[in-house]
């Protein structure tokens, strides 16, 4: 099982790195790559970090699920790039796991895949999911293969669904205490 996480440069620190680190106490393994033509992005907080490799050198089948952290990224990149939605659409016929935080469930939204779904996203960005079931109440939902989240304060209970759903609830309960995270 290997997952890809798909950064653009202004990501949101929290929701990237906070997941990925998680995920790989899990021994999940994930792969930072850069939609741009290197490997050399920025953060939301300019923080300078290398991803793996680039998209360009990305071979999608050899992954099993998709997460896009919001941020800045997802409007200055993400919402006008055809590459990010071909990636959500090979994931989405796949019918593999997507999750996204933030500003990025509006990603799916936008294409249609929040249709008649649950999920929630930072406020404001439901905007691009009218067809959806927006749930303002909940840091997290999980509906089928997609899985959304708020913001950046919800990285831990996102991280925790995510690796429940594909390791399961004693691995995921393993993982968050280990941390001492407080549910």
């Amino acid at each position: 099982m290997k997952g890809i996480i798909l950064l653009a440069d202004y990501f949101e620190d929290i929701e990237a790195l906070g997941t990925v680190d998680l995920i790989r106490r899990a021994k999940i393994d994930i792969d930072l790559v850069s939609m741009k033509d290197n490997v050399n992005l920025i953060t939301q907080s300019n923080i300078s970090i290398k991803a793996d490799k680039t998209i360009i050198n990305t071979n999608l089948q050899e992954y099993d699920f998709l997460i896009i952290p919001g941020g800045k990224a997802v409007m200055l990149t993400h919402q006008s790039s055809e590459l990010t939605k071909d990636i959500i659409d090979y994931f989405m016929h796949k019918k593999a796991l997507i999750a996204c935080i933030c500003a990025a469930p509006s990603l799916l939204g936008k294409n249609g895949y929040l249709d008649n779904v649950n999920y929630t996203c930072f406020p404001s960005f439901e905007k691009f999911s009218e067809k959806g079931i927006y749930d303002s109440s909940k840091k997290v939902v999980v509906s089928n293969n997609i899985i959304t989240a708020c913001s950046a304060g919800a990285t831990f209970e996102f991280s925790y669904e995510i690796i429940k759903y594909l390791k399961g609830k004693n691995v995921a309960d393993h993982i968050i205490d280990g941390v001492i995270y407080y549910r």
